[in-house]
C-alpha cells in the first residue's frame, strides 16, 4: 500500500495521505471527548470495503473496527485510528510531533445520541469536522430461520433487508440477545456477527467480544463539529474527493502544501479519488 506524506505548514497540524485518504491531525482530534454512556459490551469486527468500484475484480481494503454498546448509546469506529490517536496524544503531551497514522476509516457513528432514535455520523475532511444528525430507521428485516451458520462458536441465523440503498444479508445470534450490530445494522433478535451487501463491496465480521464489568465510558467526539444534514454531507464527500488538496488549500489558514512519498520525492496532487459510501440512499 503506497503511503504518501503531505506536509502542511500550519502549527501543530500534520497531514498524511494513505491509500488515497488524506488525514489532517490536529490537537482537537486527540482529546477523549465527552462521556455519553457506560460501556457494557465491546465487539471487534473486521471491516472489508471497496473504495474503487470501477475496477474488477474488486480489491477490498480491510480495517479493524470497534462496536461499543452501552445501556442506551452505541459507538462504532476504527480501532486502528483509535490506536493512532492514543499514540499521537502521548506524543503531543510530550511536546513532540513525531506522529503516526494508521487506518483508512475516518468516520465515527453513534446510535441513540444525542437523543433516542437519532444517530450521529462524524466525518473529517481536511481541517473541517462535520456531524450529521439524522433519525434512526430500523431495517425491515426478513428472517430466514432455516439458515444456520456458526460464527465465533455461536449458532447464527440469516436475515435480509434492503437498507440505505443496498441489499444486506446479516447473520445474528439469539445466544446474545442484544439487538445491535455494526454501522447502522441493528433491530434483529440478537447481536449481528456478520453482514455483507449483495454486491460484495462491504462486509463486517465479528472476531472478538468482551463484556465490560468496570466503569468504562463511551466518549462522544463531536461536540465541536459543525452540524449538517446527511444530504449536505454527501455533497461534501463529492467536492472533497474530486480534489482533496484543492479542498484543503481553500482554507485561508493554510499557506502551502508539499506532497512527497516516503523517500521525499515530490508527487502530483491526487484528483478524482474514488470513494464508495456505505449509505448510498438519496445520492445525487
Amino acid at each position: 500500500m503506497k503511503k504518501i506524506c503531505l506536509l502542511l505548514f500550519l502549527s501543530v497540524t500534520v497531514v498524511f495521505v494513505k491509500a488515497q485518504v488524506i488525514k489532517v491531525i490536529s490537537p482537537a482530534d486527540l482529546v477523549k471527548g465527552d462521556a455519553c454512556d457506560e460501556m457494557k459490551y465491546r465487539i471487534n469486527y473486521i471491516f472489508k470495503f471497496v473504495d474503487d468500484t470501477t475496477k474488477t475484480p474488486y480489491k477490498p481494503n480491510k480495517e479493524d473496527m470497534l462496536l461499543e454498546i452501552g445501556s442506551k448509546v452505541t459507538s462504532f469506529y476504527s480501532f486502528v485510528a483509535y490506536q493512532s490517536d492514543s499514540i499521537n496524544a502521548k506524543a503531543m503531551e510530550n511536546g513532540t510531533y513525531d506522529y503516526v497514522v494508521d487506518g483508512i476509516i475516518t468516520w465515527r457513528l453513534y446510535k441513540n445520541y444525542p437523543e433516542t432514535d437519532k444517530y450521529t455520523y462524524l466525518e473529517k475532511f481536511g481541517m473541517d469536522r462535520f456531524a450529521a444528525i439524522e433519525t434512526l430507521e430500523t431495517p425491515s428485516w426478513t428472517l430466514c430461520p432455516d439458515s444456520i451458520s456458526t460464527i465465533l462458536g455461536y449458532t447464527c441465523h440469516l436475515a435480509t433487508a434492503t437498507y440505505k440503498g443496498r441489499n444486506w444479508s446479516a447473520w445474528y445470534t439469539e445466544d446474545i440477545p442484544i439487538s445491535e450490530g455494526p454501522w447502522l445494522l441493528y433491530g434483529l433478535p440478537g447481536l449481528i456477527l456478520k453482514a455483507y451487501d449483495s454486491e460484495k463491496q462491504f462486509e463486517f465480521e465479528a472476531n472478538g467480544m468482551k463484556q465490560i464489568t468496570d466503569s468504562t465510558p463511551i466518549y462522544y467526539k463531536g461536540a465541536k463539529y459543525e452540524s449538517i444534514d446527511w444530504e449536505t454531507m454527501q455533497g461534501v464527500y463529492k467536492r472533497y474527493y474530486a480534489d482533496p488538496v484543492g479542498y484543503i488549500t481553500a482554507n485561508p489558514k493554510i499557506r502551502s502544501i508539499n506532497i512527497q512519498d516516503a523517500t521525499g520525492n515530490k508527487l502530483a496532487n491526487p484528483k478524482s479519488v474514488p470513494y464508495n459510501l456505505l449509505d448510498r440512499s438519496n445520492i445525487k
